[in-house]
């Protein structure tokens, strides 16, 4: 193969640069138009996973428009992400309304109460159904409820829900019956995520500790009261300050766990406490179930 001389190769590049010249300004005078770069599409994933959030989102409103309708009580749904249970819960902050009237409730064995003293909220819709206003032990033990003191704000929540005998719930999914798995660390993987539905906020819930509470030992009553709506606060005791105790709680209630779960449960964390019988134990040992709060949306 010859060389190319010199004089050949700068003719080559002085016509190579010409032609680029030309196509340069030919682009920038609009007569030769470069194809447009076509825009990525979103990958199907994320506009199906987008489509989703946006469906549940309003199946919640609709439920929660819905459950409103019926009762002015009702709060939100509790939903274990595993399906463990799905329950709604309401609130009765006094035995009286709003408007002055007392409230239609009921005793364990179904007489009414007429004479309101010493009932608190919580009395309202323990054997109280809050669909129909009715005395209802069998079918699904009352309602669900949250505590008449608390309000959604509050650094604690707790939900009280029966816990159902096997003579009068043979499929174990009634109110919080289903609770009593996990007693057992094999079921907690699997059921360890919660959502708390409300009004316009979605919360997501990890469960930090599963204990027993055991209403014969005066220890526990010192040591680990769940029932504390904001935990620094006493509000047995005047609503008196004990800038301790939430630390306090968080190390006995780690102390008296069923099994180590693996959660960093702090004193900075909002929580979701549930409580429910033990079976065949009502009324001396509790189950308490212990969540803490991982994140919000509003919807």
């Amino acid at each position: 193969m010859k060389k190319m001389n010199k004089k050949t190769l700068i003719g080559l590049i002085v016509t190579f640069l010409a032609l680029a010249a030309s196509i340069f300004v030919l682009i920038s005078a609009g007569v030769i138009q470069l194809p447009e770069q076509k825009q990525e599409a979103a990958p199907a994933e994320v506009v199906v996973e987008e489509d989703e959030s946006q469906k549940r989102k309003e199946e919640y409103r609709k439920l929660y428009d819905e459950n409103k309708a019926i009762n002015q009580d009702y709060v939100g749904e509790i939903r274990f992400d595993s399906g463990l249970i799905e329950v709604s819960f309401v609130q009765a902050k006094s035995v009286y309304k709003e408007n002055g009237e007392l409230y239609t409730f009921y005793t364990e064995d179904g007489k009414q109460v007429t004479d309101a003293s010493g009932y608190t909220g919580n009395d309202v819709y323990i054997w109280t159904y809050w669909k129909t206003g009715e005395y209802d032990y069998n079918d699904n033990g009352g309602s669900t409820f949250m505590d008449y003191r608390n309000n959604l704000a509050d650094q604690n929540l707790i939900v009280y829900g029966h816990h159902f005998s096997v003579w009068n719930d043979e499929t174990r999914t009634k109110a919080f019956t289903p609770l009593e798995q996990l007693l057992e660390q094999e079921n907690y993987e699997a059921n360890r995520y919660v959502t708390l539905i409300l009004e316009n906020e979605i919360r997501h819930y990890e469960i930090a500790c599963v204990y027993e509470f055991d209403a014969t030992r005066q220890e526990d009553y010192v040591d680990l009261q769940y029932w504390r709506t904001n935990y620094n606060y006493d509000d047995y005791d005047g609503n008196a300050y004990d800038a301790e105790y939430y630390d306090h709680y968080i190390e006995s209630a780690r102390k008296a766990q069923m099994y180590e779960t693996g959660v960093n449960w702090t004193s900075d964390d909002q929580t979701l406490t549930l409580q429910t019988c033990i079976g065949g134990h009502a009324g001396e040992l509790f189950e308490i179930v212990v969540l803490r709060q991982i994140s919000t949306e509003t919807y």
